[in-house]
């Protein structure tokens, strides 16, 4: 595996780390197009962190010890079990999550947001679980756009269970992911690792709908750790389901009012 590969898939399952910096600068010659990434990256993260990047780059690039070394002959690998059309990991994609007893009002957030997002070549990508996910699906596919799904199991479980219909078309006609062998059932500790992902896959996580403690807010926090853009659509003061994306705006998050809020923060082209 050459290491444009092995970049490609790193940026795919997960976050932006130093140690994924190092590993850009060293072979920089192999990956031509990370210095825009890095760029906009850097725009979103705490000053901290981002002298901290600059500081391990900066050594890198000028051949100085950089610890944590990596290792001579060392090898990166990435497996993520898929079945549909892997051809939608090069569009560009918004990853929406949200609250699973979504009210009317996020319906109708959803319901305007991801129609002009597929219309745009956006992916949508989601992780099939009750309300606000599985609505980001069925619109996307409900308006011909591509959608991408990352669950918390092995491919050959359903979870949950009035999901199936749903997982099964979309294992034909667009995709979904796993980092679960096939037969792996769902438990609640392995959901982190699916929404780490759908954190890495997204080049932007749009938050539609969350209480104030709420798992879309910790998708949300790893996709700020991986350098993505983060937005949210706002909502009621006194509404519990829009307290989490109310505080994400006051924490720096994009407020989305259309779908062009979105579209002109996202890059050009795909990763």
């Amino acid at each position: 595996m050459d290491a444009r590969t092995s970049l490609c898939q790193l940026f795919l399952s997960g976050a932006f780390t130093n140690y994924q910096l190092l590993l850009l600068a060293r072979h920089a010659a192999d990956f031509p197009h990370w210095q825009p990434w890095l760029a906009a990256g850097q725009r979103r993260t705490k000053p901290a962190k981002c002298a901290q990047q600059t500081a391990i780059l900066t050594a890198v690039l000028a051949d100085r010890p950089v610890a944590p070394p990596i290792a001579a002959g060392t090898q990166l690998l990435t497996v993520l079990h898929c079945a549909g059309h892997l051809a939608l990991l090069t569009q560009r994609t918004v990853g929406v999550v949200g609250t699973r007893t979504c009210s009317a009002y996020g319906q109708a957030a959803a319901a305007a947001l991801v129609p002009p997002l597929c219309a745009a070549d956006v992916a949508i990508v989601s992780g099939l679980a009750r309300g606000i996910d599985s609505l980001a699906h069925r619109l996307a596919m409900g308006t011909a756009g591509s959608t991408i799904g990352v669950i918390g199991n092995g491919l050959t479980h359903f979870y949950p269970r009035e999901h199936i219909a749903l997982q099964q078309v979309m294992m034909h006609d667009q995709l979904v992911l796993s980092p679960f062998p096939p037969t792996t059932p769902p438990r609640p500790y392995q959901f982190p690792q699916r929404n780490r992902i759908i954190a890495g896959l997204s080049h932007a996580l749009l938050v539609i709908e969350a209480r104030e403690r709420s798992g879309s807010l910790i998708t949300a926090s790893l996709a700020q750790d991986a350098n993505r853009l983060v937005a949210a659509v706002p909502g009621r003061i006194c509404d519990p389901l829009s307290a989490g994306c109310n505080a994400l705006i006051a924490d720096g998050a994009i407020p989305v009012h259309s779908a062009a809020d979105l579209l002109r923060e996202l890059p050009d082209e795909a990763f």
